[in-house]
């Protein structure tokens, strides 16, 4: 098999891999796109409210996480940077100590709470969110 048919096979292959999942071949996925469960959510909001809102509900430390200023702050970019930023960097007392679940529940309540939708399925994997943006409310 020459290198060119290697390589339409890949894209071919890519193409097919998309469409099953639901998405067009290219696209991504946006928080509009009902990415997390509402059970996901209130499991985060427990999470957010004992490990975060201390610093980011108005307080000094942190920035909120909803409203204009995040969302522009954010805008159009992946929100698996969002989650090597919490993970890595939060909370400030005690760095890298959540877990990947928790994490992931923790971005599903923020994406609630900026008003995007819940749909039928959780976000499952830091993986998931490497095609994932952040958009502005529309």
């Amino acid at each position: 098999m020459t290198v060119e048919r290697i390589l339409i096979a890949g894209v071919m292959a890519a193409g097919v891999a998309a469409a099953v999942a639901g998405q067009p071949a290219g696209s991504d996925v946006t928080v509009r796109d009902k990415v997390y469960s509402q059970e996901q959510s209130k499991r985060g909001r427990a999470s957010y409210d004992g490990k975060c809102a201390s610093c980011h509900d108005g307080g000094t430390m942190g920035p909120e996480l909803w409203g204009d200023a995040f969302l522009t702050q954010w805008e159009n970019k992946d929100v698996g940077a969002f989650f090597t930023r919490i993970q890595t960097t939060m909370p400030e007392d005690a760095p890298g100590s959540l877990g990947e679940k928790e994490v992931l529940d923790i971005i599903a309540y923020v994406i609630q709470t900026n008003g995007f939708p819940a749909g039928d399925t959780e976000i499952e994997s830091k993986a998931a969110l490497a095609t994932m943006k952040f958009v502005k409310k529309q």
